[in-house]
């Protein structure tokens, strides 16, 4: 994501299409952050690596938190935990129950996860709503090289392979098998297009 200061003068100095477009980008690459943090979480779990867990879930609240405060339109500061609590007294309780609260750490875990987890379901499909778009502004499907070059997700810090995973198991984007030709003839390359609904569904 951009640094504070830099984003708060580019919101300035740009006409609006291209203050839409960075704000898109910045929810997209808090929202990779958020999901690769609550998924690294979920498995930290599994292995009874109870520490590394809470580290995990709480960068996974601190990308909510940012997501949180640039869909208010506002920019995340330093004291950013601040913010949160003035635009977003929901996501600074789970804070507060990651941190402060007598329950296990085991359990504080659990909880602050199911939180997010509902929360990346709820968020997925507006916060990838670039991806669906570039997928959508052509009829050949997309593989992952060439959409990761897409001039508009070129260079963001995204987990894309994540989140094509994340839209596929959600019914959102297909995945299909092609077959290559010429000098890769008889590989296969999986590639990605939106599903009808999910295009439907954003542009509605």
């Amino acid at each position: 994501m951009l640094n504070q200061s830099d984003y708060s003068n580019q919101l300035h100095q740009q006409p609006e299409r291209f203050v839409q477009k960075m704000r898109k980008q910045n929810q997209l690459v808090e929202f990779s952050g958020f999901l690769r943090a609550a998924v690294q979480a979920r498995h930290e779990l599994k292995e009874s690596n109870l520490m590394d867990a809470h580290s995990n879930i709480l960068r996974a609240l601190h990308h909510w938190g940012n997501l949180a405060l640039i869909e208010e339109g506002a920019v995340p500061e330093a004291t950013v935990w601040k913010q949160i609590k003035r635009y977003n007294p929901g996501i600074y309780k789970l804070y507060e129950e990651l941190t402060i609260s007598p329950e296990t750490l085991e359990q504080r875990v659990k909880l602050v996860l199911l939180g997010c987890e509902f929360s990346i379901g709820s968020k997925l499909k507006t916060c990838c709503e670039l991806i669906i778009d570039v997928l959508g502004s052509r009829e050949e499907a997309w593989g992952l090289s060439e959409l990761s070059n897409h001039p508009i997700l070129s260079g963001l810090e995204i987990d894309l392979s994540l989140l094509l995973q994340k839209l596929v198991t959600r019914d959102y984007i297909n995945e299909v098998a092609v077959v290559l030709a010429g000098e890769n003839a008889d590989r296969i390359e999986l590639k990605y297009r939106p599903a009808t609904r999910a295009l439907s569904e954003l542009h509605s």
